[in-house]
């Protein structure tokens, strides 16, 4: 059907420029996969991420290329070079499926360390903030002044009193002081 509406010489002219744009499809898909996620990071939950997008996202330049290189050969048939590079992509094209399908679960992998990393690092922010509120409340409770609370607050470099905490007196500040961190504390725990 394409050998009768076109000469041999369009033929011809539209084979190589197939196989020329597959090519450079080709390039376009390494070059969008790879640079983005230079250097490897294997172990970093992230890059795995970060890269199984990218070969989606950009999977279809590959595919694109591959059924270019088919028409190419589809439309130079004795052409030795359309038909061996198509055989080529026909035999790489296994380990390509193989490939995405090993993506799935490459995925999954890297989507389940990274909740982990997410977690562990969630944990040890909670914790950091259990024990500066320990140390608040400690100087809290140790003031017997207003002048020594706002000393040992500065002391473990807490925010200072306003000037509004200084005029409530001792007893109402250190309630209103204990009941904040009882807050905190309560919501740090959900």
């Amino acid at each position: 059907m394409v050998e009768a509406s076109l000469s041999v010489g369009e033929r011809q002219r539209l084979a190589g420029l197939a196989a020329a744009t597959a090519n450079a499809l080709l390039v376009i898909f390494v070059l969008a996969v790879a640079l983005p996620l230079l250097p490897p990071k294997f172990a970093d939950p992230f890059w795995l991420l970060a890269f199984t997008g990218a070969f989606c996202t950009n999977g279809f330049l590959a595919l694109l290329a591959v059924l270019l290189l088919h028409l190419a050969a589809a439309l130079e048939p004795e052409s030795r070079r359309h038909q061996a590079r198509r055989l080529l992509v026909r035999r790489c094209s296994r380990l390509v499926v193989l490939g995405f399908l090993l993506l799935i679960p490459l995925q999954g992998l890297a989507a389940w360390r990274g909740l982990e990393a997410a977690q562990s690092l969630a944990y040890r922010a909670g914790r950091v903030q259990q024990a500066r509120l320990a140390q608040i409340r400690q100087a809290v409770e140790r003031s017997g002044t207003i002048a020594e609370l706002q000393n040992q607050l500065a002391a473990i470099q807490a925010p200072p009193l306003s000037p509004a905490d200084q005029r409530l007196g001792l007893p109402a500040l250190k309630a209103d002081l204990l009941t904040q961190i009882k807050a905190q504390e309560t919501s740090l725990l959900k």
